[in-house]
């Protein structure tokens, strides 16, 4: 995940930072402030065993489109939600290279022993941020 930060010389921009950290960060790892090296490659940790656990076994709909009635603005969205390793399935511009490779990951993936080697690394950062860390949580 790359570092957000708002746009220069555009204010009240955070929010649009802040809806992508919510989306991964903020739900997976919490709230807390890292501010130590030793946390940071923790975390860095964390992301190699949940990047792929997102993108290969958490499902999402996606939004189609976004119209105004009455003043109120309403979402559609897909019917059914899919995971970012089925999107690229069924994406036709994609070589079958790529497609093959993906599948051969996937097979060699466990969601149940990735959800648990989330959970260990999560509290090894937690443990190393209140051991080296200056804020408290």
């Amino acid at each position: 995940i790359a570092m957000t930060r708002s746009r220069p010389n555009h204010k009240n921009d955070n929010a649009h930072v802040e809806e992508r950290n919510g989306h991964i960060v903020r739900k997976h790892i919490g709230y807390i402030r890292l501010d130590c090296k030793q946390a940071v490659d923790a975390l860095n940790d964390v992301y190699v065993v949940l990047n792929p656990y997102l993108n290969h076994f958490v499902a999402s709909k996606r939004l189609l489109e976004k119209y105004e009635v009455n003043g109120k603005w309403k979402k559609k969205y897909e019917k059914i939600a899919k995971t970012p390793y089925q999107r690229v399935l069924e994406n036709e511009h994609i070589s079958n290279e790529v497609k093959e490779k993906l599948k051969q990951e996937h097979e060699k993936l466990n969601p149940k022993i990735m959800k648990k080697e989330i959970d260990r690394l999560k509290k090894i950062l937690y443990d190393t941020q209140k051991k080296y860390g200056t804020t408290e949580f």
